[in-house]
């Protein structure tokens, strides 16, 4: 049985007649005819009664059609909704941020996708660098904002956005010591980082063993609010790339250059390589580069 049995067969049904419902189909009356024969040869019944010159569905037909409406009505349904997903007008986006976009920006790039795209459905996630690549990769995310950090990854395109400065952070009552920080000297401070599986922490942790950087101590903090609190109201120090440090606009905080510098960290846009991507990924990534390309964007693939 082939959806076009049905089609046919709900022509004559309407119209009650073989000869009106073959010039409605544009097609001959003995292939309309022969189309018929093969639906009540599958099903095991007859479908029609003749009348005159008419014809009229019997009891079977009555059931036939009541299921055919419903399946016809199903199709077109799907074709419809297929035809929205692909149009880029329904669906759903699975992303993934880093703490800072989610932070910062994550925000204002809903609200400004939700204006043109209402009935897209979004599940974001705040993840580790790791974990975006990861899902990324996998196809378990449709995007992720963050940065590259392995290199084994061959499936997946980066698009840059902007670079973020490393910067030294210190409450006021502290900011004396930065010089003695840089300079690999004794000063008292306690550390405050991030946990170790946060890429940040990894790098931070290099530059400190590269530079000798010393500290009295590290508190471990997976939120960067936090860690801000505690540098602004303690003996503490940290060192973090310069986005994080204005989360809270309230803060009494100043930045220094680090001596030496870290290479900036490149945030951009990954994806999988995929030729049937989502008409939704684009359009998200038209909000993401309207709002975060600072820098001159270009595509690379690793």
């Amino acid at each position: 049985m082939e959806l076009r049995h049905l089609r046919y067969f709900k022509v004559v049904a309407e119209l009650q007649h073989f000869h009106k419902a073959a010039d409605k189909l544009c097609i001959t009356q003995p292939a309309l005819g022969n189309q018929i024969k093969q639906l009540e040869q599958e099903l095991g019944t007859q479908l029609f009664d003749r009348v005159g010159r008419r014809v009229k569905l019997s009891e079977s037909g009555e059931l036939v059609l009541a299921s055919s409406l419903k399946i016809l009505n199903e199709v077109d349904y799907l074709k419809e909704a297929v035809s929205e997903i692909e149009s880029g007008l329904s669906g759903s986006l699975r992303i993934g941020v880093l703490q800072s976009i989610n932070a910062l920006y994550l925000r204002d790039l809903v609200i400004e996708f939700d204006k043109n795209c209402p009935n897209i459905s979004l599940h974001l996630e705040e993840l580790t660098n790791q974990q975006i690549e990861q899902k990324v990769s996998l196809g378990e995310l449709d995007l992720g904002i963050g940065f590259i950090l392995k290199k084994d990854y061959k499936n997946i395109q980066f698009e840059h956005l902007f670079s973020e400065k490393w910067k030294l952070i210190l409450s006021p009552d502290y900011a004396h010591l930065a010089p003695l920080i840089m300079a690999g000297q004794q000063h008292g401070l306690k550390a405050v980082l991030l946990p170790e599986h946060f890429e940040t922490r990894r790098i931070v942790n290099a530059y400190f063993i590269d530079n000798n950087i010393q500290y009295s101590n590290i508190t471990e903090i997976n939120n960067i609010s936090f860690i801000l609190d505690l540098v602004e109201k303690g003996p503490s120090f940290s060192i973090l790339p310069e986005a994080f440090s204005v989360i809270k606009s309230n803060h009494q905080l100043m930045l220094f250059d680090l001596n030496p510098p870290l290479s900036a960290r490149t945030i951009g846009i990954l994806m999988a390589e995929n030729s049937n991507r989502k008409k939704t990924v684009e359009q998200f990534c038209k909000v993401i580069r309207k709002q975060l390309a600072f820098d001159v964007p270009v595509s690379k693939t690793i």
